[in-house]
């Protein structure tokens, strides 16, 4: 005659299978993270080699678009730093592209951001006209916010080379286009002002990609790099 289980036989397999659970499911959530990372830093690169495509057919000029249409989130710091959505660079980019699904993070799906996270999220915008069925981006441009065009990081119109020149760096060191994040370090002076409906971000900060962003340089490479989130 066989003999079954105890219950004993049945409690430890049971704790067995808890176990490996408990250290395979960091290990498969990392994994899965890892993997949104590197499909967003190819859709950077992508949108990166559009923009060279496209500063080429106009003297080497980034790309321009009027302070009216930028799609800008609030004021991060007391020195009025902010970022433009570039949803109203997306026509420009539109020709040398013609896929606007690599302006989504993976990170962030593609659903409706809600609450203060919606400040990170902007639809095609053309002449004024937003249009959320013709596409939307969440990635991010310091640069492109910069609205005065005194100041060595106004970039819209002008080269990628002078802009890097005027701050002392190279086109390998400057960034320009990233995935959204919120350090912890603007939270005291700027989280009230990114509140929508009682949705503000977090004290430790936040970023699509834990811990860091993933950026672009004007040289088109790419990496992750760490943020102040907590």
């Amino acid at each position: 005659m066989k003999r079954g289980f105890t219950l004993i036989e049945l409690l430890v397999v049971i704790a067995i299978i808890a176990i490996l659970a408990a250290i395979l499911f960091p290990v498969f959530a990392q994994a899965k993270q890892s993997a949104k990372r590197s499909a967003c830093l190819s859709n950077l690169r992508q949108i990166a080699i559009g923009n060279e495509l496209y500063v080429n057919d106009y003297d080497d000029l980034m790309p321009w678009v009027p302070d009216a249409e930028l799609q800008l989130t609030p004021a991060v710091r007391a020195d009025g730093r902010k970022y433009a959505v570039v949803g109203s660079f997306m026509p420009l980019w539109d020709p040398y592209l013609k896929n606007v699904q690599i302006f989504h993070s993976p990170a962030l799906g593609t659903a409706r951001l809600s609450g203060w996270q919606s400040y990170f999220e902007a639809p095609w915008r053309a002449n004024g006209v937003d249009d959320w069925n013709r596409g939307k981006t969440h990635y991010i441009s310091d640069l492109f916010a910069e609205l005065n065009p005194a100041s060595s990081r106004f970039t819209r119109g002008r080269s990628a080379l002078s802009v890097a020149d005027a701050k002392g760096l190279s086109v390998s060191e400057q960034e320009w286009l990233m995935t959204p994040f919120y350090e912890a370090g603007w939270w005291n002076y700027s989280h009230t002002l990114w509140s929508v409906g009682g949705s503000e971000p977090p004290v430790g900060g936040w970023s699509a990609h834990v811990g860091g962003r993933n950026q672009i340089y004007f040289d088109m490479h790419a990496k992750w790099i760490k943020k102040d989130i907590r």
